[in-house]
């Protein structure tokens, strides 16, 4: 078990972000000469402990096993993240952060929920008959500043950092879902880590694939195609050269069908 996880107090002690006009817009601010280093061992400590994969490469959570005392765990690693002042953090080590704590956010609200069938069955509404899922709900605030999951992903991490390899390490819990990472992310890991997620990723059925001529890709490159190219034909290009060399030899050129597919059934082992 992790000792409590402690920060430098040069990032907990800042001027509150709140005072910004905008209060999402203040998380563009960063220090680029900070060597600030934030301690994820917690988390690093949660993935060691419930994170498995199987024979193909595909990861899946335990949610069943966790024990009380390190479902507490977590939730205090959480509360110290939410103390964290990002602007005294340089562009990587805040990536990291944004990452690490979506990730474990996400996890909390299964945990929270457990057990369920699916992610998106959680915060349903009309008793279950619209399932909205967790997402659009503040349930977490940083320095002050109330933030739901989608405010994380879509206001911070997608405008700020523009990569769209971000999507190939954000945990949504679900089959269809990339994997989550074994390892939590630091500004020293981070690159290799965008890098091998995206080509684990695309190199997997449930991100490229075909069924007969027809090409199956998964419903992320339908969701945020603006973040990966301006049509489906610039998409295949940017995928083709990623793949393995027979996907390859048939994304060349390829002008037919495309069906976009993703499990929402919750990533969990069975």
């Amino acid at each position: 078990m992790p000792k409590l996880y402690t920060f430098l107090i040069a990032c907990l002690f800042l001027a509150p972000l709140s005072s910004a006009k905008d209060p999402i817009a203040a998380f563009t601010i960063n220090d680029g000469q900070s060597t600030v280093v934030l301690d994820h061992s917690a988390w690093q400590y949660f993935l060691n402990n419930y994170l498995e994969f199987d024979d193909f490469g595909q990861s899946y959570f335990t949610y069943q096993d966790v024990t009380s005392s390190d479902q507490a765990q977590l939730n205090n690693y959480l509360k110290v993240l939410s103390s964290v002042s990002t602007r005294s953090l340089n562009a990587k080590e805040e990536h990291a952060f944004w990452i690490n704590l979506y990730n474990a956010l996400t996890v909390k609200v299964v945990l929270d929920a457990y057990p369920v069938d699916s992610i998106k069955d959680i915060d349903s509404r009309f008793g279950g008959l619209l399932a909205t899922g967790p997402w659009s709900k503040q349930r977490f605030e940083v320095s002050g500043i109330p933030l739901s999951l989608d405010n994380i992903e879509h206001d911070i991490i997608r405008p700020k950092y523009k990569d769209y390899r971000t999507h190939f390490v954000l945990n949504c819990a679900a089959r269809g879902c990339p994997n989550l990472s074994k390892l939590a992310f630091t500004a020293e890991n981070i690159d290799q880590q965008l890098e091998t997620a995206e080509a684990t990723f695309i190199n997997h059925q449930r991100g490229i694939r075909f069924d007969g001529k027809t090409l199956i890709l998964s419903k992320i490159f339908d969701w945020y195609l603006e973040d990966f190219a301006d049509n489906e034909e610039e998409l295949i290009t940017l995928l083709a050269p990623k793949v393995n060399a027979t996907m390859r030899a048939r994304l060349n050129g390829y002008r037919g069908n495309i069906k976009y597919e993703y499990d929402w059934s919750l990533n969990e082992v069975r």
